[in-house]
């Protein structure tokens, strides 16, 4: 595919990015209320006992899911269900009770896996991505959140070129055809396409959750002190993605790479910005 073509790719990317990070600062601010008087979580609030519990974690899950592929794909398809019930009744709860909320968790989720189509697929993932990014972006201070993507930026580098694994769970996740993220088409009739036929490569590519979720963290950290700020992180993270775009597509082979370094530093560099005006 030629570089016009794999930048049209990200087109179809800051269209469903942009989606998500305008809807998840919408949830925030429904979602902030809720917060009134609650603490939230600052940096001095983890401990090395909480990093190193969550590495172990981390490292447990990546050996059984690797050397159990069956049990990998039973594992992902669960939490994906698990994620997307709770996002989406968390969703729908700001217009609808606790038990009608429920229900129409209950008919997506089944809805997601029966009409198993890409355009299903990216309006879910949508609502889930959002509705986490929001939860999480309310419950920490922006400097917690920069924090978060400073650590996890690097750990997106290690996991990619040094180690691999990233690369090794993606596969799994995409053989269970349990994707934690957006899948875009080459072209826009990819849309109505099964997700049982995408593979990443000349037609479908695929942006993890974590480079949408965690650049929505530090924005919704952000409407507690203003829309404007979390407005500005919001733009400089779609720029952050468009260089990402750029670095992509002039890659003489094409290859996994880590995408959220370039979108945490841009969030990061508006995050400054408003902070000094």
């Amino acid at each position: 595919m030629n570089k016009l073509g794999n930048l049209s790719f990200f087109g179809k990317v800051l269209i469903l990015f942009l989606a998500t990070q305008v809807l998840g600062i919408y949830l925030a601010v429904r979602i902030l209320p809720e917060f009134g008087g609650q603490t939230i979580q600052d940096v001095n609030d983890f401990s090395f006992y909480h990093v190193a519990m969550i590495v172990l974690v981390a490292g447990v899950f990546f050996f059984i899911t690797s050397r159990f592929p069956r049990f990998g794909s039973f594992v992902f398809r669960l939490f994906l269900t698990l994620i997307i019930f709770t996002m989406v009744q968390l969703f729908f709860s700001f217009w609808f009770n606790s038990l009608n909320s429920t229900i129409l968790a209950l008919a997506v989720v089944v809805f997601f896996w029966i009409v198993q189509l890409v355009l299903i697929q990216n309006l879910i993932m949508i609502i889930t991505l959002a509705s986490i990014g929001a939860l999480l972006g309310v419950s920490v201070t922006p400097i917690t959140a920069v924090i978060i993507l400073v650590i996890l930026s690097f750990y997106d580098i290690v996991a990619v070129y040094k180690t691999g694994h990233m690369i090794k769970l993606a596969e799994i996740m995409i053989r269970a055809k349990a994707i934690f993220g957006f899948v875009v088409p080459a072209q826009v009739r990819g849309l109505m396409s099964s997700m049982k036929t995408v593979v990443p490569g000349e037609q479908f590519m695929i942006l993890g959750s974590g480079d949408v979720i965690l650049p929505l963290i530090l924005a919704a950290a952000l409407v507690r002190i203003s829309l404007w700020h979390a407005a500005v992180v919001v733009v400089f993270s779609a720029v952050g993605l468009f260089i990402m775009g750029l670095l992509f597509a002039n890659q003489k082979i094409r290859r996994p790479m880590a995408a959220l370094p370039p979108i945490a530093a841009a969030s990061i560099v508006g995050y400054l910005l408003v902070s000094v005006i």
